[in-house]
């Protein structure tokens, strides 16, 4: 999977990467990065932070959690790169962070409906296209699936709560 920022996914002023070499501490010990991790973390930090903040709903939290799972990437950078989609595998790891965190406080509740009534990989298509405005390639790519995946994911989701809204209709329409 080649890692490089496209036109379209890149910002006018793009974010510091917080994936670098670390500087020597009292020990003396320099901690190096692969090259390929810090383009990953260059091509996705800014998504993902923008996604878990609307997930959680605290921007500090929200960092704290990218940065742990950028940190757990790192760790299984090595195993990332031999699975079949680095993206995908990087984009589950994020989620359960987020998951963890969301368990744990009432803040993310405003978001947490839609993960309430859609399956997860739908209502990450929702927020990635409808709350972030994404593309359908752009929330392709941060998924790591095909782009006609999140095309047919979000017509299902749409569905799904087009059917839920009539069916709360003709329930409303019998309590009256």
């Amino acid at each position: 999977m080649a890692l490089r920022p496209s036109p379209q996914h890149t910002t006018a002023s793009p974010p510091q990467p917080r994936c670098t070499s670390a500087p020597a501490g009292p020990s003396g010990l320099q901690v190096s990065l692969p090259a390929d991790y810090i383009a990953f973390c260059m091509h996705y930090q800014d998504r993902y932070l923008r996604y878990t903040r609307v997930r959680v709903a605290d921007p500090v939290l929200s960092r704290e959690l990218v940065e742990a799972a950028l940190g757990s990437v790192a760790t299984n950078w090595a195993s990332l790169l031999a699975s079949h989609c680095p993206a995908a595998e990087a984009w589950d790891i994020l989620g359960s962070f987020i998951a963890q965190a969301v368990r744990s406080r009432a803040a993310a509740r405003r978001c947490s409906v839609v993960y309430r009534v859609l399956p997860p990989l739908q209502a990450d298509v929702v927020i990635l296209r409808h709350r972030l405005c994404l593309s359908d390639e752009q929330a392709a790519d941060l998924l790591g699936v095909e782009e006609s995946v999140v095309t047919t994911q979000l017509r299902m989701a749409h569905r799904t709560v087009s059917h839920r809204l009539q069916q709360s209709q003709i329930t409303a329409k019998r309590g009256m």
